[in-house]
């Protein structure tokens, strides 16, 4: 990296075209390099200083609010947790701090994804210097026009490009005299530039990080040049050591300006299905054992108890309201209707699912819990199947099998979902077994409403990854669970257009051992598997063709037991949409998912 050697500026309409004024020869952050290129330059610079004492007096108080910020954002988040009243993600105002929890679970950074983009790094083959941009529309101008001096090196690390539940605005100054900008996610160090530097033009919000350290977050980090004014930023931890360790007579390490996006992080948005650490299968019996126990990890590392730990199931209660209002999945993001003992909205009513708006129908009772703006809101709905399941507990051993329990809570039967089957049938998930299913709609079962979504945007998307026989893009991605399946049932082979041969039949314990073989890949819980089926196709069969064409077995086996009954496992059917439970050693077929490092 080079120093600044001219004081020529890049000028950005932020929303725009970009405007040039010169050969970005100083302009932008600076992000990588070899630590040897960087030594270089800083050795060979002689470039007269453009800052000031009053200048690097005024950033060094910036820095010390920013860091002093930081913490206090670090200690508010704690204090969240602690207080057991912190505010559901999704009421969160821009700049707000979450809980701790919900930063560590990786919920943060989950619902970030929606909005999570890249950050482009330039070279600058003339001078030695780096420039970053989000905005792809500089990117190309630069490539277009510019290139050479300037070589496109790719994205360094990821931002969120508009607010997102958790994280702050990232404040940017554009620096007239030195053509370099200032980033800064402190509102109390923004104050401080635009109080004392009158020569920052401050140019808006650029984008959005994160003042707490999580899952699917990294630390940013910022140095000082005192004899240029100007600060080097990075998210690489290697860089920063080089730096630290090479030139710290010349920049002036600042610590970590705020936290970025992981580019490289995957997150899984289904929360676990609750079976617990000692409800793991060994070779050649149904007895469930610790899953720490060596003779379960020999059949198979990663059976649904050994995964305990990853996206447990946990809800908080949205700020002022009690679990009989309303209360948030901190996995999914939804927000879920409470429950009364009696009255309208008592947990033990029944409804049948016609349509009718009669009082004794879910569409009425839609409506009566809209008009009522249960928690503040207006847009409560009925669940679909997988949202219902998702709060199932596949590891307890008495119903209901969800939580909150009791004559308040969930109760031990069939919940109505949003999906239809066909005719005049619709989807229920039960909390007295677990089992997806359907039922006549003239039939009265429970009801529990919800708020939000779990995806925004396309589904699916395609990609490669080595698999004996598959030509390329036999990798699916899903945007809606974070996972990544193989396109095709084991057995079956992808030809680059569709599935090709048989799919193999496999009893559960076959099913764990050939998925343990498979190195990258596993057997996925009830709740995985579950995800894939496309219920609103009301035929056969019913998952995304396109993503998962040519089905060659009528079911799938998961990783997960049946606890209540250890002969059994469950197992989800593609021609009728159901999630339920059969004999360990029936012939099923195998469909894998990729393990998340």
């Amino acid at each position: 990296m080079k120093t600044p050697t001219s004081t020529c500026s890049l000028r950005t309409n932020w929303f725009a075209v970009v405007v040039l004024s010169c050969l970005l020869a100083a302009c932008g952050g600076s992000q990588s390099g070899s630590a040897d290129d960087r030594s270089a330059a800083a050795s060979a610079d002689t470039t007269p200083s453009l800052s000031t004492t009053a200048d690097t007096q005024a950033l060094a108080r910036g820095a010390a609010l920013s860091s002093t910020e930081l913490a206090a954002a670090e200690k508010a988040a704690v204090a969240a947790d602690a207080s057991g009243s912190a505010t559901a993600l999704d009421e969160l105002k821009p700049g707000q701090i979450a809980a701790k929890s919900a930063y560590d679970s990786g919920a943060v950074s989950r619902k970030a994804l929606a909005t999570r983009i890249p950050v482009y790094r330039f070279y600058n083959n003339s001078t030695g210097a780096h420039f970053f941009t989000t905005n792809t529309t500089e990117r190309d101008n630069i490539v277009a026009t510019l290139s050479p001096p300037f070589s496109l090196e790719g994205a360094a690390f990821s931002v969120a490009s508009a607010f997102s539940p958790g994280l702050s605005p990232v404040h940017r100054f554009y620096n007239t005299q030195t053509g370099v900008h200032f980033y800064t996610i402190s509102e109390s160090e923004r104050a401080n530039v635009v109080a004392t530097l009158p020569h920052f033009t401050y140019e808006g919000v650029a984008y959005h990080a994160s003042q707490v350290a999580g899952q699917g977050l990294i630390p940013f980090y910022r140095f000082f040049v005192p004899s240029k004014g100007f600060h080097f930023y990075t998210a690489n931890e290697a860089e920063k050591n080089s730096i630290i360790a090479n030139l710290a007579a010349t920049y002036s390490f600042e610590g970590i300006g705020y936290y970025v996006l992981d580019t490289n992080w995957r997150a899984e948005k289904l929360p676990n299905t609750g079976v617990g650490s000692v409800q793991c299968l060994q070779a050649g019996s149904n007895t469930l054992v610790a899953c720490t126990d060596s003779v379960t990890t020999s059949l198979n590392a990663q059976q649904d108890g050994h995964r305990i730990n990853l996206n447990p199931m946990r809800f908080l209660l949205l700020t002022g309201f009690t679990s009989d209002q309303c209360m948030a999945d901190e996995i999914t993001g939804l927000v879920w209707e409470g429950k009364t003992g009696s009255g309208t909205r008592a947990g033990a009513n029944t409804y049948t699912r016609l349509g009718n708006n009669a009082a004794t129908d879910a569409s009425s009772y839609v409506a009566a819990v809209n008009a009522l703006a249960v928690c503040g809101f207006s847009d409560w709905r009925l669940p679909t199947a997988l949202e219902l399941q998702t709060m199932v507990r596949y590891g307890d051993t008495t119903p209901p099998m969800a939580l909150p329990k009791g004559p308040a809570g969930t109760q031990s039967g069939k919940y109505w979902s949003s999906d239809t089957s066909s005719g005049s049938n619709g989807f229920t998930t039960s909390f007295a077994d677990g089992m997806v299913f359907t039922d006549s709609t003239s039939n009265a079962n429970y009801v529990r409403l919800v708020r939000g979504s779990m995806l925004n945007g396309p589904r699916f998307s395609f990609s490669s990854v080595s698999y004996a026989g598959d030509a390329a893009n036999n990798l699916v991605n899903d945007a809606l669970t974070g996972l990544q399946w193989r396109r095709c049932l084991e057995g079956m082979v992808w030809n680059g257009s569709t599935c090709t041969g048989t799919a193999g039949s496999f009893s559960q314990e076959q099913a764990l051992v050939h998925a343990r073989d498979q190195s990258g890949w596993r057997l996925p819980n009830v709740k995985e598997l579950g995800s894939l089926v496309d219920r609103t196709r009301t035929s056969s069969p019913r998952i995304d063709t396109t993503a998962f064409p040519a089905l060659g077995q009528t079911a799938a086996w998961s990783s997960t037991p049946l606890v209540a009954n250890t002969a059994g496992a469950w197992a989800v059917g593609f021609t009728t949409g159901a999630v339920g439970y059969t004999g360990r050693t029936d012939p099923t077929g195998v469909r894998l998912v990729r393990i998340n490092p």
